[in-house]
């Protein structure tokens, strides 16, 4: 079987050039940055998706509507980063436009340094992940932000998930090692699942999270809730890239579903992986 080399992109830039310079057969992404290299020339198909991150939109606590948030502050990431892209993805589906009826507040990439920026009063409103309200909850500091929206009410599956795209050719002539992959990915989802302790060991390696009580949130909601049993790809952020990306030549006249192919993961769904690794599905 042939193998795969993984190496880590550091930023959405590095990625786009990637992609740009077709470095890679296998992407571990994003899928809205994926969708835009299909629109520049990456001839990508998704096969695999492991969840999306649970987002928050927090305001301050006298911000009762998202109407509410018009002529206010509202805490994002750089210009064209994905945070930039969330938030005003987010402000769009609450019916307000990013561009006139708010002030966005580039205040780079980390969520907690948005957050912290709401606590002091230096913004309005920002988006954030869950952990963050972990912590805030835990100091009994709920009451200091109010949550207008989340990803079930917006709609808007976006950010930290993980997409998996492939190049096409690298699918046809050599699905073997495309199937043995993904097969890989099951059986390493299936034991985080059901070996709690290595998987809080892979926190406290790679995260260096080892605050028990942090663990048993982040495991509780990303392994056991985000994360899916059978990853296969997701429309809806696929259909996130669409929106933004359609006009480029790579895009113009494609459908969302000319740019998935599940039929690996439903031939290893067809031969019972998923029964062997879980009995029952839930």
């Amino acid at each position: 079987m042939k193998h795969f080399l993984l190496p880590l992109i550091n930023s959405s830039g590095e990625l786009l050039r990637a992609l740009a310079s077709k470095q890679g057969d296998l992407y571990a992404a994003t899928a809205t940055h994926v969708v835009s290299g299909i629109g520049d020339g990456s001839d990508l198909v998704f096969i695999a998706n492991t969840g999306y991150s649970v987002l928050k939109l927090l305001s301050h606590p006298d911000i009762t509507r998202p109407g509410d948030l018009k002529g206010r502050r509202v805490g994002t990431g750089e210009a064209g980063s994905n945070q930039d892209r969330i938030t005003r993805q987010a402000l769009r589906r609450l019916g307000l436009n990013p561009d006139k009826e708010v002030t966005l507040v580039p205040m780079g990439g980390r969520s907690i340094s948005r957050l912290n920026a709401l606590l002091a009063g230096k913004i309005d409103a920002t988006t954030s992940n869950e952990d963050n309200l972990f912590d805030l909850e835990r100091r009994g500091e709920m009451s200091r932000v109010r949550v207008l929206a989340d990803n079930e009410s917006l709609k808007l599956f976006i950010g930290a998930g993980v997409d998996f795209a492939v190049s096409r050719e690298r699918l046809l002539h050599d699905r073997e090692s495309i199937k043995a992959f993904l097969r890989a990915l099951c059986e390493a989802i299936a034991l985080a699942k059901k070996d709690r302790a290595r998987a809080d060991r892979i926190y406290s390696r790679h995260l260096g999270v080892r605050d028990p009580g942090l663990l048993d949130f982040m495991y509780r909601t990303y392994v056991q809730g985000t994360i899916p049993q059978r990853p296969f790809p997701r429309v809806e952020p696929i259909a996130l890239g669409l929106e933004e990306f359609g006009a480029k030549p790579g895009l113009r006249g494609k459908k969302i579903q000319e740019l998935i192919d599940a039929t690996l993961l439903k031939e290893i769904e067809k031969e019972s992986l998923f029964e062997q690794l879980y009995g029952t599905l839930k």
